[in-house]
């Protein structure tokens, strides 16, 4: 299994060249990539060839694959002339997610607060609200099987898919091929469980509710609280070796994305720590 880095742990903006260059020296294989990173829009309204053959030039010189791009936006925005121009925009990062042979588009299943599309708002429970979700995230299918990706998933306590019963549903109405999860351990937390002692079952629960439709794993982490408090991979109650053997159990064979990383001093430190469990459990040779 290789170890990768959301592009978005770097809080600083910088040229694609000096980016990708710094996460090969900090020992990782792999990218979830954004375009805020290196300047542009999160939904770029066009992506250049140029831009692509410097990204792929990044990528080619480092020896790093990009195996997941943000195409976040909120897909229940209540500013609704945001919604349709990200919507319009769509196709424009799927395009380029096809040009940089990358695989995966990751979403945000959405929110009612107008300001920051990770915010809990609790008319996001509503059966209006998963509704409005599965309508607008249909269109997204034939752009998406158009282009050969997947669009993936999580389950996060802030938006419509807040709990992995909710993400099945999700995936269960839509009904697609395409719609797959990115199981990430910090996220399937609700308020209230961020305790050592319940950590083990919320994960086992995650992975029997939504196994079978992993399609890439995120290494983020939860410190112990009675709401939801995010921590530095490594550095919080996640029980990585179950992590890990879960992700076995359901023949799992793509990498492991840190995020999350709260000092960008860490960004060496928590790629070698998660490199150093892999090799643990990895099947011993002869």
């Amino acid at each position: 299994m290789k170890v990768g880095l959301c592009t978005t742990d770097f809080p600083r903006v910088q040229p694609v060249e000096q980016l990708f260059s710094r996460i090969r020296q900090a020992g990782y294989d792999q990218v979830q990539f954004n375009f805020a990173s290196i300047g542009i829009e999160d939904m770029p309204e066009t992506v250049s060839a140029d831009l692509i053959s410097r990204i792929r030039q990044a990528c080619d010189n480092n020896g790093l694959n990009i195996v997941a791009i943000n195409a976040t936006f909120n897909l229940i925005d209540p500013d609704q002339g945001r919604l349709r121009e990200n919507m319009r925009r769509f196709p424009v990062i799927a395009a380029a997610s096809r040009d940089l042979d990358c695989p995966i588009l990751t979403l945000c299943t959405g929110t009612h607060d107008p300001h920051d599309m990770w915010r809990y708002h609790p008319d996001n429970a509503l059966e209006a609200s998963f509704q409005a979700l599965c309508a607008n995230m249909e269109p997204l299918l034939p752009i998406a099987d158009r282009y050969g990706l997947y669009l993936g998933i999580e389950t996060e306590a802030a938006n419509v898919a807040a709990t992995p019963q909710r993400s099945r549903r999700l995936l269960d109405t839509l009904g697609s091929p395409r719609v797959k999860i990115v199981m990430d351990g910090a996220n399937v937390f609700q308020p209230g469980q961020a305790h050592p002692d319940l950590a083990p079952a919320v994960l086992q629960n995650a992975f029997d509710v939504l196994g079978k439709d992993v399609i890439l794993a995120h290494g983020k982490d939860i410190a112990a609280s009675s709401g939801i408090r995010f921590a530095t991979p490594g550095r919080g109650i996640i029980d990585y070796d179950l992590f890990l053997v879960l992700l076995r159990q359901i023949g799992y064979e793509g990498g492991m994305i840190l995020h999350g990383i709260q000092d960008e001093a860490d960004i060496p430190v928590c790629a070698a720590w998660m490199k150093d469990l892999i090799r643990r459990h990895e099947p011993a040779s002869g």
